[in-house]
């Protein structure tokens, strides 16, 4: 009986040696990590943590770089474009940070996962004080969530207010959107996602 269970044994061992249970196996390549949040540590790294937030699609990412309500005396404010402040009304009448997150995750939930989103900033600081600051440019905000009927393209002229918190963070804390004529706007965007 004990040859048998060592016998046994020496063949379970061999046949587990043999299909290579027991080797090493190569180590796999690190997942890239594509969260690029920067501490904004400056008003410009506020900006470029923006883009990268709508082109991986990182709703945290993009909450972080508007004015935290629970850190700052300061409230967040958007100001809608004169067309989509009549046409969404009720929608803008008491938009806040959660208006802000509830468009942005409606915008991921539709978009789908290879797709490409995009922000082109052309634009300028204006220094106000050592904690604040106005950002003025041209954007073009390309979303392609691919449904018909809703573009995907969106531009127009932005002012952003920047401002600094306790911890001497740059955020935004008032968002004024100015639409160019015949083009659909990021108002429009955040109207059309807001519920």
């Amino acid at each position: 009986m004990k040859t048998l269970l060592i016998a046994w044994t020496l063949f379970i061992l061999l046949a587990a040696h043999g299909c290579g249970i027991f080797s090493t196996r190569n180590p796999e390549e690190p997942i890239a990590a594509s969260d690029t949040y920067q501490p904004p540590v400056s008003p410009e790294i506020v900006l470029e943590n923006l883009a990268a937030s709508i082109r991986e699609r990182n709703s945290n990412n993009y909450l972080r770089c508007l004015v935290d309500t629970v850190s700052s005396e300061r409230r967040f404010r958007f100001i809608p474009t004169s067309d989509a402040a009549g046409r969404y009304a009720s929608v803008f009448a008491s938009w806040n940070l959660q208006s802000e997150q509830s468009y942005f995750q409606n915008i991921i939930a539709v978009t789908p996962a290879d797709a490409q989103s995009s922000l082109a900033l052309n634009g300028s600081f204006q220094v106000l004080t050592s904690d604040s600051s106005l950002y003025f440019a041209d954007y073009i905000l390309v979303v392609r969530h691919g449904l018909s009927g809703i573009p995907e393209t969106y531009s127009g002229r932005l002012q952003f207010t920047l401002a600094t918190d306790r911890n001497q963070f740059w955020s935004i804390v008032q968002w004024e959107d100015i639409e160019q004529a015949g083009k659909a706007s990021w108002s429009d965007l955040k109207g059309r996602f807001s519920n």
